[in-house]
């Protein structure tokens, strides 16, 4: 083939495409549908994000989305029977669970995340960085995810040099910073309007050139002005590095006088209110292995300053230490780590009790998990003398770790299942492995080192000299409440039809690491929890379940009704599911059409063969059938019941709201068979629902209007290849606010399902 006949083919096959890419409807769009949502878990924090009062995790999931739990807790009564003595021990359990009650899909990869209050407010607001180049400050007030404040400060993509990777908040609400791996941080001041609804002011820039930034923190010094903590390192720039590698060439060795050390440091950011600027006050070196912060409680609540974690040790840092006053512990290390290799530090958090006191937990990237305490001066509240570290536990490799009020620990595992946990004691006893800031201080002392070379002398080997040593156990301090299955990492699948008695296949998987793998099995389908089994006198019709629309209990479901050809069984949801009989005032020796309750606590309805029942607080009221005519079908909901007699009249009810009572509005003769309708739901807000649909046996569908003084009168129909065996109309809420679409969907004898719209309007 020639060059000429080899760009006729491109050029022909480009018209192709194009032309194909033309017959492509504007309409046609791409649905995405998720299996089973991603269950690992990125980082996680502590608030009260969707009602005052409330603690609630929130958590980031991989793939962009982000969930908020809430801990719930039910107390359960076993009586056990001892059959040597006549006494019942009645033994309570606490079962406690975590509750989703909101989830939202991002469409984007999140960086880093922290929660904000702002003053006066009861609820916390939360801060995401993302790969969008963009800051969002998000309510989540009701379980509802509102965007107040989304400002653009750079580029798409997770650049090192686009601010996102780190955010750090004032402990007062007052301001946040936002920071890049490399140079570039960014203030944010954050305020009230006059309608008190939160602003964001433009941001202000701390940037600091050839600076690596590891982490950063809020410091809490009170109301005084907002400080940043930064672990970061500055790295030389090109000509001073080459002048180094020449001279070190020169010298022909390599010799460490020769190489250029980068000192990481922990630097502080000043927010000046007054003048609307950011400095960097001051900084202090630190540990060369240090990799994480967290802040200690300030102003008259803690001395402030952060905690540094690093390789085999702890630091405290604030502003005024010097090399000389650093009060630094070695960590307690296992008796059969290697002396040469070092344990770092991976996450620290500090959480505030009663009465001012606070306590500290790291965890190491082994699992053990450190009480880390601070002793304080007596007679001055901000100055720290001393610190200790003691072995708490040993727990998964977390990604976070969130202490709650309620004596709770939430581990979000870096592999394997997440898990809950309830602190048993925090007040360690004297037996506990526990390394002090003194004994390293002593050890220091003794070395005869410099105190300029304070970090030559707390290195690895030291640090097996100075910590002491223990043996891992099971669980002392901690109980494991409450385990979030996780399928990450996912290290291999296979999918095959493999148990021999299922029609679906099921997928295998291998799943997390080292001595918390498991093989799994996934079957299609909802979990589903059993609660009750009741062995039923034939085969059901229909079923049915009945609100409790009292003021106290309202929204819990009171009744399950099961009809059947000839009879109703009701059964009462309480702590058990048990049968009622006349006590319901259910009329069971005739099968049940149709039964709601009413709002306004004006009782249940039933609708039979023979007429309707209204059941108000015991008492019955009958509407029966004209002549000998009997319900073929009916519908119900909290205000409107529409019944379908033999010859294809349809009676339609409405609930007076004075009265309590079922009036009786339209009777229409429709001129055909009815087989099934649906009246619809009432949405919030509205007092009726305003269509209804109704399948007739000629293979037809209509839809008729429930509005006053136009009650039954026919809005349209459609035609369906087969007669209709159930309705259903549902409202469906749309992305662009405004009224929800109606859906209708229809079940034909055949077993197959059409699925329409209906104007909300016309009908």
């Amino acid at each position: 083939m020639t060059s000429a006949d080899a760009a006729a083919a491109a050029a022909s096959s480009t018209d192709t495409n194009t032309k194909s890419a033309k017959n492509i409807s504007p309409d046609l769009k791409l649905l995405d549908l998720t299996l089973k949502n991603a269950s690992a878990i990125q980082d996680s924090i502590m608030g009260e994000f969707t009602a005052p009062g409330v603690q609630e995790i929130l958590l980031v999931r991989a793939g962009g989305a982000f969930e908020v739990h809430r801990i719930e807790s039910s107390d359960t009564s076993n009586s056990n029977n001892n059959d040597d003595n006549d006494d019942n021990s009645d033994e309570e359990e606490t079962r406690i669970w975590l509750k989703m009650i909101m989830r939202v899909e991002t469409r984007s990869v999140i960086r880093s995340m922290e929660n904000v209050r702002l003053g006066g407010e009861k609820r916390d607001l939360v801060i995401i960085g993302s790969d969008s180049g963009n800051v969002s400050v998000m309510d989540l007030e009701g379980g509802i995810s509102k965007v107040l404040h989304c400002p653009a400060f750079g580029k798409t993509g997770c650049r090192r040099g686009t601010p996102g990777q780190y955010l750090a908040r004032d402990p007062k609400g007052r301001a946040f910073m936002i920071s890049a791996i490399e140079k570039r941080k960014l203030v944010y001041v954050l305020n009230r309007d006059a309608t008190g609804r939160p602003t964001i002011a433009s941001p202000l820039e701390a940037h600091r050139s050839r600076t690596i930034v590891l982490d950063t923190v809020g410091v809490d010094n009170g109301y005084d002005n907002p400080i940043f903590a930064s672990l970061e390192y500055q790295y030389p720039d090109e000509e001073d590095f080459l002048d180094n590698m020449n001279m070190g060439m020169g010298m022909g060795n390599d010799n460490d006088s020769t190489k250029m050390k980068i000192q990481k440091e922990v630097a502080y950011y000043e927010l000046d209110l007054g003048l609307n600027h950011v400095s960097r006050r001051w900084a202090t070196p630190a540990h060369p292995s240090a990799c994480c912060m967290t802040p200690l409680h300030g102003g008259v609540e803690g001395p402030s300053g952060v905690l540094v974690g690093g390789e085999d040790y702890i630091e405290y840092v604030h502003e005024g230490s010097t090399s000389a006053s650093k009060i630094i512990c070695a960590i307690p290390r296992r008796e059969l780590h290697p002396p040469n290799k070092g344990i770092l530090i991976t996450k620290m958090t500090v959480h505030k009790q009663k009465k001012s006191k606070f306590f500290a937990l790291a965890q190491s990237e082994l699992g053990d998990v450190y009480k880390v305490s601070i002793f304080l001066d007596p007679n001055d509240k901000t100055q720290v003398t001393g610190m200790s570290i003691s072995l708490l536990d040993t727990l998964p490799v977390a990604n976070a770790l969130n202490v709650s009020k309620l004596g709770m620990l939430f581990v979000p595992a870096e592999f394997g299942d997440h898990l809950l946990y309830q602190f048993e004691r925090i007040d360690l006893g004297e037996d506990v492995p526990t390394c002090t800031s003194e004994q390293s201080l002593e050890g220091f002392k003794a070395s005869g080192v410099s105190s300029d070379d304070v970090y030559g002398y707390f290195n690895t080997a030291n640090a097996g000299k100075l910590a002491c040593k223990f043996v891992p156990t099971v669980l002392q301090n901690l109980r494991r409440v409450y385990t979030m299955e996780s399928l990450a990492p996912t290290t291999g699948v296979l999918v095959g039809e493999l148990a021999g008695n299922e029609v679906s296949p099921q997928i295998y998987t291998l799943n997390g690491r080292g001595p918390r793998s498991s093989l799994r099995i996934l079957r299609h389908g909802a979990a589903v929890t059993e609660l009750a089994v009741s062995d039923l006198p034939g085969v059901p019709g229909a079923v049915y379940t009945i609100r409790d629309n009292s003021q106290d209990k309202k929204g819990v479901d009171k009744y399950i009704v099961v009809s059947f050809a000839d009879a109703t069984l009701v059964l009462s949801i309480g702590d058990t599911v048990e049968e009622v009989g006349k006590e319901s005032a259910f009329l069971t020796q005739a099968p049940t059409l149709a039964c709601a309750a009413l709002a306004n606590d004006c009782g249940i309805v039933q609708v039979h063969p023979a007429g309707v029942r209204l059941i108000t607080k015991g008492t019955t009221k009958q509407w029966d059938c004209p002549g000998l005519k009997r319900i073929e079908c009916a519908s119900a909901n909290e205000s409107q019941v529409i019944i379908a007699l033999a010859g294809g009249a349809l009676i339609y009810f409405e609930l007076d709201p004075e009265s309590g009572n079922l009036a009786e509005k339209t009777t229409v003769d429709m001129g055909a068979d009815v087989s099934c309708l649906d009246v619809g739901t009432v949405q919030a807000g509205r007092s009726r629902s305003m269509f209804a649909a109704v399948g007739f046996r000629d293979q037809t569908v209509r839809i008729v209007s429930l509005e006053p003084k136009k009650n039954l009168v026919q809005r349209s129909s459609t035609a369906l290849r087969a007669r209709p065996h159930s309705v259903a109309l549902q409202y469906m809420p749309t992305t662009l606010g405004g009224s929800d679409d109606v859906i209708l969907t229809i079940g034909l004898d055949d077993g197959s399902s059409v699925r329409t719209g209906v104007d909300p309007i016309t009908g």
